[in-house]
């Protein structure tokens, strides 16, 4: 992490004089960033692990051989509980760093819950002048600070230019100042911007003038994408108009990113035929073809979540279910994707299924339950222990190895 920090000290040193907070200005210039040759920028791949890290099992996460976690607080949430010094989530995610990990948080603001305050009013500022308690309380535990989790989806659209770019640009600023004021060297991004394969989105004025001040703001590393999609051109397309809109010398992150709406696109079609086969000839008596009132994809999804089902049966699910199988290269396919950008630094992928007990699986469900490393819901532990995915968490590991994976 030393030659990273190196990397961005320049970034961070006193460069007030761009930021959209009149109030804080210093009358220091700003420093300019490193050359790119001086510094490490080469890729890596870590574990998404949201706001579940106080519930992931450490063990599961060792296994995955990387060195980079990334979490988000729900900084409202903590804010209007007070529970800043006994939250859970907090303390788990500070706790990372003591178990060797590298670290990225990213500060979630839910104004979709919540609403924004009126600009300036008493609201507005606490939430920003809480900003300062919480680094104080996460910033000796973490290495990459994002400001946001999901702006535009966590709040109404109509919201998504102004008041939105205004609370986001004071956010930074306000993150900014407190490392110039205790001179932390540490990146700070901007982010996360979801859906950026979709026309709608790369034409909104709320998505271009937050990208725009991201690229302007020399403080900023860069930028955090979201990338949850449906085929390879889409994760393309994405990341390459967020590199045409921030700087050469900027990174980009990918916070999340899966297969997800291609997964959903396939939850109520028929289970393949081939399943149902393998199910009824297997001699292991591990896998077990699903009752007749079971047929489509959801309702084995389901079936599987209330009913954990032996790690044979899923993947004899996933091999035999050709929208499954297809994709069984998905890490290989997203890590090609991502290198050939050029300037993506970090990116991180599901470990574990969070699925609540008791909840129906439906047609209409987004299947995140498809993404994790580790099948903690859908599949019988064994001795004691979640079981691995189908494929991903072989991928994962020879990449975290640079074992090559994906040639």
């Amino acid at each position: 992490m030393k030659n990273v920090s190196k990397l961005f000290a320049a970034l961070i040193l006193l460069g007030l004089t761009t930021g959209s907070c009149k109030k804080e200005k210093s009358k220091a210039t700003v420093a300019q960033p490193e050359p790119p040759a001086t510094s490490d920028y080469s890729y890596k791949m870590g574990v998404n692990l949201n706001e579940q890290v106080d519930v992931a099992d450490m063990q599961d996460l060792a296994d995955t051989k990387t060195k980079w976690v990334r979490c988000f607080v729900e900084f409202i949430d903590v804010y209007k509980a007070g529970t800043i010094n006994t939250d859970a989530k907090i303390a788990a995610f500070n706790s990372l760093k003591s178990r060797g990990y590298n670290t990225v948080l990213n500060l979630k603001f839910n104004f979709l819950a919540n609403g924004f305050p009126a600009v300036n009013s008493t609201d507005w500022n606490n939430y920003l002048n809480f900003i300062n308690t919480l680094l104080a309380k996460v910033m000796p535990y973490t290495d990459v600070i994002v400001v946001g989790n999901e702006p535009f989806i966590e709040a109404a659209q109509s919201t998504w230019n102004e008041p939105l770019n205004s609370f986001y640009k004071a956010a930074c600023d306000k993150v900014h100042t407190y490392f110039v004021q205790n001179n932390i060297n540490k990146p700070i991004f901007l982010g996360s911007f979801d859906n950026l394969y979709l026309t709608d989105r790369q034409s909104n004025a709320g998505y271009t003038n937050l990208l725009a001040f991201a690229k302007a703001t020399s403080y900023l590393a860069g930028v955090d994408l979201h990338i949850h999609h449906s085929t390879d051109a889409e994760m393309t397309t994405a990341l390459n108009f967020a590199k045409d809109k921030i700087r050469e010398d900027q990174k980009m992150l990918v916070t999340e990113f899966s297969l997800m709406k291609y997964w959903k696109s396939y939850n109520n079609t028929a289970i393949a035929p081939a399943f149902i086969t393998a199910a009824n000839a297997s001699s292991t008596d591990k896998i077990y073809a699903p009752s007749a009132s079971i047929t489509k994809n959801y309702q084995y999804i389901d079936y599987a979540l209330k009913n954990p089902r032996p790690a044979e049966e899923w993947y004899a699910f996933w091999s035999n279910s050709p929208y499954l199988e297809a994709k069984k290269n998905y890490l290989c396919t997203a890590y090609k994707a991502f290198k050939a950008t050029g300037n993506v630094y970090l990116t991180f992928y599901a470990l574990r299924q969070a699925y609540p007990l008791n909840t129906d699986f439906t047609a209409d469900t987004d299947p995140w339950v498809l993404n994790g490393l580790f099948l903690n819901r859908s599949v019988e532990q064994l001795n004691g222990r979640n079981q691995k995915s189908y494929s991903f968490l072989d991928q994962f590991q020879q990449i975290i190895n640079n074992q090559s994976p994906c040639d």
